[in-house]
C-alpha cells in the first residue's frame, strides 16, 4: 500500500507511529541529567578484614550530583568462571549518590561461608551503571504493533460485498474454441 492511496485516516496513524518511534528511540530523560555524557569509574579500591566483616571501600569517580547503580561481585583470579554476588552487603551498594569519595561496602562473609575462604586469589569486581529510565523503546514498539493491528483490520475490505473470497483467487475462464 502506498501512501497517494492511503485514506486520510491511515496517514494521519503511520505519521503518529513514526513519530512514535523516533521519539522512544532518544532517551530524553537521559539526555537531560547533569553530566550524562561523563565518564564513571571505580578507584582506589581496598579491602580489609576486622572480625567478620570484609569493608571494601573505593572512590567513585563521577559528575556530582547524579544517581548512580553500584553492584559487587566475588571473583577469583584462578578460576574465571567463579563470581559470586555477596548477600549480608550494607553501606555503598545499589542506588549511590556521587558525592564525596572513601564509599563503603560491608560484608558479612561469615554469614555465607561459616568456614571462611581459602586462598590468596580473591578480588572484588565493582561496577557502576547509570540507572534505567522509563523504557520508551518498548512501550513505542507496543504501540506500533496495536496500532499496526487496527490499521489492518479497519483496512481489511468486507467479505459480504460479493466477490473472491480474502486469500482465493479467481480462475480465468478458458478461451473460446
Amino acid at each position: 500500500m502506498t501512501m497517494h492511496t492511503c485514506a486520510p485516516w491511515q496517514r494521519a496513524t503511520c505519521r503518529f507511529l513514526i513519530v512514535a518511534f523516533l521519539a522512544a528511540l532518544a532517551d530524553v530523560p537521559a539526555l537531560a541529567r547533569p553530566g550524562a555524557d561523563a565518564p564513571v569509574r571505580v578507584a582506589n579500591q581496598d579491602v580489609r578484614i576486622e572480625g567478620e566483616v570484609a569493608l571494601i571501600s573505593y572512590d567513585l569517580d563521577a559528575p556530582e550530583g547524579g544517581t548512580f547503580v553500584v553492584t559487587l561481585e566475588l571473583r577469583r583470579e584462578n578460576d574465571p568462571a567463579f563470581a559470586y554476588i555477596p548477600s549480608n552487603i550494607t553501606g555503598d551498594i545499589g542506588e549511590v549518590q556521587a558525592t564525596g569519595t572513601r564509599k563503603l561496602i560491608r560484608w558479612e562473609y561469615l554469614k555465607n561461608f561459616p568456614k571462611g575462604l581459602t586462598g590468596d586469589d580473591y578480588y572484588f569486581k565493582i561496577e557502576v551503571n547509570r540507572p534505567g529510565g522509563f523504557p520508551w523503546l518498548w512501550v513505542a514498539l507496543g504501540s506500533a504493533a496495536v496500532a499496526g493491528g487496527v490499521v489492518a483490520i479497519m483496512s481489511g475490505k468486507s467479505s459480504t460485498g460479493g466477490g473472491a473470497q480474502p486469500g482465493t483467487q479467481e480462475l480465468p475462464l478458458p478461451p473460446a474454441r
